[in-house]
């Protein structure tokens, strides 16, 4: 039990999570369930360190293409602020590559999802990120 004690003293904790940016377009008539309509899905992180804090900024560049055309775009800036405490192992750069931003993105997806359904445009659900694969 001490041993899991100790376990539990240890880790990162969020101090903060903030939307830095958020913009969104759409064309009037955009085009649905059709087999040739494009989704592209960017996502981009960056790590800054300093002593025990880890700044972790997430963006992701939605858009949907038809014919050429972007139909729809948007992009989605959030920052956390996560704070190590106790004796934790993990790298703080790979700590903020991996687990940071998989922190925070389900709440950029969430902001994409309200965003396109107030929009009109039923719920655009943008997949689960595997950020061990990107690191690599």
């Amino acid at each position: 039990m001490e041993n899991n004690k100790n376990n539990l003293e240890s880790g990162f904790k969020i101090n903060n999570l903030l939307l830095l940016e958020s913009t969104f377009s759409r064309v009037i008539n955009v085009t649905f369930d059709n087999p040739e309509v494009v989704q592209n899905i960017d996502v981009d992180v960056n790590v800054s360190v300093n002593e025990n804090t880890v700044v972790v900024t997430e963006e992701i560049k939605y858009n949907q293409t038809f014919n050429e055309i972007q139909e729809v775009s948007a992009i989605i800036k959030m920052v956390g602020v996560f704070e190590k405490f106790g004796d934790s192992e993990l790298d703080l750069e790979n700590f903020g590559n991996i687990n940071g931003a998989a922190i925070i993105f389900p709440y950029i997806r969430e902001h994409l999802t309200n965003l396109t359904s107030k929009a009109g445009l039923g719920l655009i659900i943008i997949p689960p990120f595997n950020f061990t694969k990107k690191e690599k």
